[in-house]
């Protein structure tokens, strides 16, 4: 009598593929993610960090604002619309992307004289955006940041 047994698969099986594909993961996920370019310090980081006290004063100044320069973003992104109080001496609206300084953005008005300030914004691209908007009015700064997501 012959004795035939099948071979088939088992649990050490299971455990072997489980390995393979787990190292093959690993394997792509440390290729992709050291090709992905990340810059969270700025090119003049040590001049920014002693800045930071009067960002922090503009910001309190601006709370205690009765009325503040406020700005909203179009529902495609393609644009936004600035009001200023009157009396504003200088515009200044900044579009920072934290993952790549290359797409930083600076658009400076001295003297506005329309108002609602409508920007147009062709240069977002899809991910997160911090959006700063500087104005100066009587002689003092004020600052007002949103962050947001373009889709």
């Amino acid at each position: 009598m012959q004795n035939k047994t099948k071979k088939g698969f088992t649990w050490g099986h299971g455990i072997i593929v489980t390995f393979v594909l787990f190292g093959a993961f690993m394997a792509y996920f440390y290729i992709h993610m050291t090709g992905e370019k990340i810059e969270l310090v700025g090119k003049a980081y040590y001049e920014d960090g002693q800045k930071f006290q009067e960002k922090i004063d503009e910001r309190k100044q601006t709370a205690a604002l009765g009325k503040q320069a406020i700005f909203e973003v179009s529902s495609d992104y393609q644009a936004i619309k600035v009001d200023y109080p009157v009396g504003t001496e200088k515009l200044s609206l900044v579009f920072y992307r934290p993952s790549d300084s290359n797409l930083d953005q600076q658009i400076n008005v001295i003297s506005p004289k329309v108002n609602p300030w409508i920007v147009q914004t062709p240069f977002l691209v899809k991910g997160p955006w911090l959006v700063s908007l500087r104005w100066k009015q009587g002689g003092k700064n004020y600052r007002n940041e949103q962050r947001i997501t373009v889709p």
